[in-house]
């Protein structure tokens, strides 16, 4: 199980907030790991979960339509395009219930693991909702971490 890790961030002004941008000189991300991110992320919302835009915007963390569009223009222009260190993370955590809900769904109901991050769980900790509703409900990237942990243990 990956172990989560706080890294404290030095305060630049107080009271002042800065958004990091992702390019591609950045060494942990570059255009195209955005582009393949943003790629997968739109397929399989709209074609596997069959998510609304609304509920995807909120899954990126409430950006907003028109943001969105341009963002998904760009993947099928093949453009480069620069994300936020938050967005790249969303979209990292993301994958990673996508894949643990592949692994956990038997192999021959495999539309079982889309189903999974849509439909109501009845576990309490998702309060009656199901895991998609759970991070949007939950308006924070902890949402996306507690779903993530949840379905990483279910694996094993």
């Amino acid at each position: 199980m990956n172990k989560q890790v706080a890294i404290p961030l030095r305060k630049r002004k107080a009271e002042s907030v800065h958004t990091t941008q992702i390019s591609a000189a950045d060494d942990a991300f570059s255009s195209d790991h955005a582009r393949a991110g943003l790629h997968w992320f739109v397929r399989t919302s709209e074609e596997q979960w069959k998510i609304p835009i609304a509920d995807q915007l909120e899954l990126l963390g409430g950006i907003s339509r028109r943001t969105f569009h341009d963002w998904k223009r760009k993947v099928l222009n093949g453009d480069a395009i620069e994300l936020g260190r938050d967005t790249m993370e969303r979209l990292s955590l993301l994958l990673g219930i996508y894949k643990a809900l592949k692994i956990i769904a038997p192999v021959d109901r495999p539309e079982l693991a889309h189903a999974w991050f849509v439909n109501v769980n009845d576990d309490p900790l998702f309060m009656g909702m199901s895991p998609k509703d759970y991070i949007i409900h939950r308006k924070v990237m902890d949402g996306l971490y507690t779903v993530r942990r949840y379905y990483d243990a279910a694996r094993g």
